[in-house]
């Protein structure tokens, strides 16, 4: 047993060093930062904690509960919505199953492992590459295999843990295009692209272009026929699409999802200019060439190491390599290269999309390329000391350093210490590559050693500029939530939404399973967060946040609870504080550590009977008139529940005389000095203030305080938010100039008429509809008592919903861009059921299977021959 495992060991010990090397450096380095198990810290960063880790909570979770359903849909994804574009993109990962096996406690490790498997299985592919592309010695692959599994787009972007698998499949994939070349084998390119397309389709796309361009450059440079080749551009054509319909089961729902989500924001347009100098790009060959703010906007993580520069410089300069290979290597070189600056083909690769945060994701292709042809370049290095190879590489190099040393104040990312780093690690391996005996082993082993220093020091100066969640403030933050919302369910199995004022995540619903009016995902409809904008919440092209809603908006939107919280600085350092809401209802339900539960009775049921009027479409200027017209619109009269003339003062100290709140100008008096204005109101009986707060008045423009506590709006936002008022006795709102001066635009104080919204709502409010949830279906037994009246929901509208009236199929309105409703109903009681599946589901499951069954029937037919 023992020898069998020495034999194996012995045999394939270039793939498990590949493999383990890249594992190791990180765990090292995981362990270093206190990374949960190996301390209190976690690997939650960014994203990965503020969104990825709730989605693979809600994975383990409906895996294990065998909740089906919830695969398809769930109200927990905002107001509701389709759950199959999250698989697609987040959570198909084969490792994922890594989050099945280890207790919940500890999904921060599961994650931190499935981290260091990506790793760890990069280097492997990569390295079985290498050797599929006749790189004879097994240390030049063993080093290139660490340098690409650690290269700068890999460290940069460990926390989008769902694209790693890219990196993983792409030599797989390209491997696939050579056996098509070479033998008209498909079975390894069909595996491992549908496999890419199911994992994550968005990494494909980019994958697929780059393997597009790499067919042309196999076909330019082989020496066979036109016919041959032109035979050979048809079976890569066909595998292609053969995959194409392998994957169809979860392909086809989500391009049909993507149309009213992501491909809502699709440019149509572009620019044909440069977006930074492309020399700057040399700054990201450096050690450490990364920090946080190259997150949302920087240039591409490139980083390869000192021996894949100069190994990629050599294969220019070797006389063995054909000059029409290093045409062609040249010519996708420059394709890569533009690609990363130039705005037309950034964005194709994007799919015509502007990335927010993380951008140039598709520089992990040219880390790639160049890790590739440097290999060859190494490989095939002649054993001599060759003057030319010396000269032109010394030259590019010193260029490289000389005008990063001149320039090195213009990236914040580097530094003297990194910058002298970089300058060690290519001094000794341009000696070592140029100098060394090619054939004595210490040459290679030197490249080894090189290339875990290089890639691991990276890695070390890259993720030190980014800080971490504690892994028992995450765990203690979401046992309480999960406490809170477990005993609201116990007492309450009815439908109804819980809204906070607070999160750690949006994704809060998601991760303690409960229904809320937040999400953030990359396949959120548009329509969603231009619904947010209306009502005057938090939103963003990929999420929404109901925290700082109005009794109204509660009301139409069924928000029976409210969890808010005290002095959470303190305790949950990692907590995201909305606006207070002052209006919620003091009907205290629990406290639970540093949150109170409030319970509301002034909820709409989730389907109700209304005005038929509920269609009509609204014209509004700010929230407020928005939210008053959705009232007129459910209700059928025609009166404001609203009002926007309260009565207040206002004081001025060093800006100008204000006639007004809104569409004003408030100039400092003195440049030199403090300017704030000061709105001074009462309390008003049955009245509940709220404030209109544009994004014209943003906290770059000036600081709000209500009652001399600052107002906590999301930073920098753009639209015009809905903030709920003290009604003391005696308030106050001060407005701090930033600048010179702001303007007001649709600032403004309202005031809701409370027992006016109650009195003309209390029908609706009233009706209980026999409403239950069954799984992707919504029952209710509705009385419909004229013919003026419809049916409204606050279910989010998307294709794969279908109605049935009386067992009878019936079409479905949209109210406000948003929510399903429908009419035509005749007088009298309806039993009413609207049920969701994903379009195309069924279809794409057809296509699967039936393209399956022809593969293996091919495969057999070609077997028999």
């Amino acid at each position: 047993m023992i020898n069998s495992i020495k034999k194996i060991i012995k045999k394939h010990r270039l793939y498990l060093l590949s493999f383990f090397i890249p594992f190791i450096i990180m765990s090292c380095y995981f362990a270093y930062r206190n990374m949960f198990p190996f301390g209190n810290s976690s690997i939650l960063t960014v994203d990965l904690g503020q969104q990825y880790v709730d989605l693979f909570a809600y994975f383990r979770r409906t895996i294990l509960s065998l909740d089906l359903h919830s695969i398809l849909y769930s109200f927990s994804n905002g107001y509701g919505g389709e759950m199959i574009g999250i698989w697609g993109y987040y959570l198909l990962s084969p490792l994922n199953i890594i989050l099945l096996i280890i207790p919940a406690k500890f999904i921060n490790f599961a994650i931190l492992l499935i981290t260091l498997f990506k790793y760890g299985l990069s280097g492997l592919t990569f390295s079985i590459f290498l050797k599929h592309k006749g790189i004879k010695k097994n240390l030049i692959i063993l080093s290139m295999a660490i340098a690409y599994a650690l290269n700068g787009w890999m460290i940069a972007n460990q926390l989008n843990v769902m694209w790693l698998d890219g990196v993983i499949l792409l030599p797989i994939i390209v491997m696939g295009i050579d056996r098509i070349f070479k033998n008209n084998k498909y079975s390894l390119f069909i595996i491992s692209y549908t496999a890419m397309l199911v994992i994550n389709y968005y990494i494909a796309y980019m994958i697929t272009i780059f393997s597009v361009i790499y067919v042309i450059g196999k076909l330019i440079n082989d020496d066979h026929s036109l016919e041959m080749r032109l035979g050979r551009l048809i079976s890569v054509g066909a595998s292609y699409f053969v995959s194409l319909l392998l994957s169809a089961f979860i392909f086809l729902p989500n391009l049909i999802e993507l149309k009213n989500g992501k491909g809502a924001y699709t440019l149509s347009t572009f620019k044909w200019k440069v977006e930074y100098n492309p020399l700057k790009m040399i700054s990201k060959l450096f050690d450490g060439s990364f920090n946080f703010s190259q997150m949302p906007s920087g240039y591409p993580n490139i980083f390869v190491g000192a021996i894949t520069i100069i190994g990629f410089i050599i294969f220019f300069c070797n006389k063995q390599i054909q000059l029409k290979q290093k045409i062609t290597a040249l010519a996708m070189t420059i394709i890569l290269i533009v690609s990363m600056f130039f705005e037309p083909l950034d964005l194709l690769w994007h799919a015509m999309q502007f990335p927010i945060w993380y951008p140039y994701r598709f520089s992990f292709i040219f880390c790639f390329w160049i890790i590739y042809i440097a290999a060859i370049g190494l490989d095939k290095q002649a054993g001599h000391i060759n003057v030319k190879e010396i000269i032109i590489s010394g030259v590019i190099l010193v260029a490289g350093l000389i005008y990063t040393a001149l320039n090195i104040n213009n990236f914040n990312f580097l530094s003297l210490t990194k910058y002298l780093i970089s300058l060690a690690f290519v001094a000794i391996s341009f000696i070592v590559i140029h100098v060394s005996n090619k054939d004595n082993k210490y040459y290679l082993l030197c490249l080894v050693v090189i290339a875990i220093g290089d890639t691991g020091m990276n890695a070390f100066n890259s993720l030190n500029a980014i800080s971490y969640v504690s892994n028992d403030d995450y765990m203690k933050y979401t046992a309480t939530l999960n406490r809170h919302v477990n005993d609201i369910k116990q007492k309450d199995d009815s439908f109804y939404r819980i809204g906070k004022d607070f999160y750690r995540t949006r994704d809060d619903p998601i991760e303690s399973n409960f229904y809320g009016g937040s999400t953030f995902s990359s396949t959120l409809r548009k329509s969603t967060p231009d619904f947010n904008q209306k009502i005057g919440n938090a939103y963003t092209t990929g999420s929404i946040d109901y925290s700082n809603g109005t009794i109204v908006t509660d009301s139409l939107l069924s928000f029976k609870y409210f969890i808010n919280t005290i002095n959470y600085n303190k305790t949950y350092p990692m907590i995201q504080k909305s606006s207070n809401r002052y209006d919620i209802v003091n009907n205290d339900v629990q406290s639970i550590d540093i949150f109170q539960t409030f319970k509301s009775n002034n909820s709409f049921p989730l389907v109700y009977t209304s005005s038929d009027n509920v269609f009509s479409k609204i014209i509004a200027s700010d929230p407020i008139k928005y939210q008053n017209s959705m009232v007129k619109q459910v209700t059928g009269n025609n009166s404001n529940v609203f009002s926007e003339n309260m009565n207040y003062t206002i004081l001025s100290e060093n800006t100008n005389a204000l006639t007004g709140l809104n569409n004003q100008v408030i100039a400092k008096n003195n440049l030199l000095k403090d300017g704030e204005v000061v709105i001074k109101y009462k309390h008003q009986n049955n009245m509940v203030p709220y404030a209109i707060v544009p994004a014209s008045m943003n906290q770059q423009k000036c600081s709000i305080k209500v009652n001399g506590e600052e107002l906590n709006l999301p930073n920098e936002f753009q639209s015009t938010f809905v903030v709920s008022l003290p009604n003391n006795k005696d308030n106050n709102i001060t407005i701090k100039l930033l600048n010179g001066k702001v303007y007001t635009n649709e600032f403004n104080i309202a005031s809701l008429n409370l027992p006016k919204f109650l009195s003309e709502t209390k029908v609706i409010r009233n009706q209980s509809n026999n409403i239950k949830l069954n799984g992707n279906s919504v029952s209710a037994d509705i009385n419909v008592s004229t013919k003026r009246q419809a049916v409204a929901t606050s279910i989010p509208y998307s294709n794969g919903w279908t109605l049935t009236v009386d067992g009878k199929k019936h079409p479905i309105k949209v109210i406000n861009d948003e929510f399903i409703g429908f009419d035509n109903l005749s007088v009298g009681k309806h039993k009413i059921k609207l049920s969701f599946y994903p379009s195309g589901l069924n279809a794409g499951i057809i296509i699967s299977v039936l393209s399956l069954m022809f593969v293996i029937g091919f495969y057999i037919y070609k077997k028999k021959r």
